[in-house]
């Protein structure tokens, strides 16, 4: 009988010996399988996401390219944009010269606020926070001002300096910029127009030897942005900006716009004409646009400021960014339409769940500027600037 019940005992014993042999590898894979997914969800948004954005327009600043992200976000969520008036010449602009007013912009849709403002238009805290949410997200982007300044050039063309009757009208005009210059500094696409648009005060551009009053303004920028967003370090700051807004990383893709290194040669050789580029010209500039150069400095070092405060991993996040963002270009621009599959898948990751990408984001992503306004003033009030 005790023999019987040994061999039972032993039996068991045997049993929960083969049932841990097999079940601690599972206990394993089961851990290792929660911890990833833990992994992956920690670095998902969980918060719910900031829709309410003010973005300061800067022209040749990459505004167009971030833009375009606000508009297709804001499009596809039937969100409220603060529009200029149909009776302005351009639909994608609501002044060049002022900040927002009750002249100047379409009234909100009946029983509706505004959600986001991402037009050109002057920056002036006060007239924004008059017509944005209390809770509004508030953004800007600076560039490198002589890159500004070339870009601003190749674009705008203006004549003030193109018909200078010289050999190089850009060295003639840099030895004497204010001889040559509008009288009215807003009519300008050259003197500072970074800082004008971020809404300097005029005081600093007619002596830009009040130091204290310039301080003063970055200060105040300080404390009213968000975040300014600088295109040599655009990947980096579009990352920042997704963790700033909680959003996903679909939501932050773009394809460049406006840009001139995009455009075909001979277009670029063409426009090219009558500029002689070298270190006395950017050095020239250098002297003339100091308030652009603050501007500038002041932004990229905010931005190190901030990056430096995020977590560890904030570079990894970068470089799968660029990964993803190279793999969608393809697809959208590179690709031909006749051969690329329906849609790209974009895998999950640490950083993203998985997404698709498919012609109507291609589409959208590509869509020009004045057009998504169009489209976006049609959606919201049942008009256009041609009705």
């Amino acid at each position: 009988m005790s023999c019987i019940r040994r061999r039972g005992f032993r039996s068991r014993v045997f049993w929960l010996l083969a049932t841990s042999v097999l079940l601690v590898p599972l206990i394993h894979l089961f851990h290792n399988i929660l911890s990833h997914r833990t992994r992956l969800d920690s670095h998902l948004p969980t918060l719910a996401p900031r829709q309410h954005i003010a973005f300061v327009k800067v022209h040749k600043a990459a505004s167009s390219t971030i833009q375009n992200v606000f508009l297709r976000y804001g499009y596809t969520r039937n969100l409220t944009f603060v529009l200029g008036r149909t009776t302005n010449i351009y639909p994608n602009i609501i002044s060049l010269t002022e900040s927002v007013t009750d002249y100047n912009i379409e009234p909100t849709p009946k029983n509706k606020t505004f959600d986001i403002l991402c037009s050109h238009v002057i920056y002036n805290h006060n007239a924004f926070r008059a017509i944005m949410p209390d809770d509004t997200v508030y953004l800007g982007s600076v560039r490198d001002p002589f890159q500004h300044f070339i870009s601003s050039l190749h674009y705008f063309r203006p004549s003030y300096i193109f018909n200078i009757t010289a050999t190089d009208p850009v060295a003639a005009y840099l030895k004497n910029p204010s001889k040559y210059e509008p009288k009215n500094i807003k009519h300008s696409m050259t003197n500072n127009r970074m800082a004008l648009e971020f809404g300097f005060p005029l005081e600093v551009f007619r002596s830009r030897k009040k130091t204290a009053a310039i301080t003063e303004y970055l200060d105040q920028l300080d404390s009213e942005m968000d975040l300014i967003l600088v295109v040599e370090k655009l990947e980096e700051s579009m990352v920042l900006l997704r963790r700033i807004l909680n959003w996903k990383l679909q939501d932050i893709l773009y394809i460049h716009k406006n840009s001139f290194a995009g455009m075909r040669n001979e277009t670029r050789s063409k426009l090219s004409k009558k500029l002689y580029i070298n270190d006395d010209t950017e050095e020239n500039y250098r002297k003339w646009a100091k308030l652009d150069y603050t501007l500038y400095n002041f932004a990229t070092k905010r931005l190190e400021r901030q990056i430096k405060n995020q977590n560890p991993d904030f570079y990894d996040e970068v470089r799968h960014f660029k990964f993803v963002r190279v793999k969608v270009d393809n697809f959208c621009v590179y690709e031909s339409r006749a051969y690329r599959p329906n849609i790209l898948v974009i895998p999950q990751s640490e950083w993203n769940e998985q997404f698709t990408v498919n012609s109507l984001m291609c589409s959208l992503m590509q869509f020009k500027e004045r057009y998504f306004v169009e489209e976006i003033r049609f959606q919201q009030y049942g008009h256009s600037p041609e009705d």
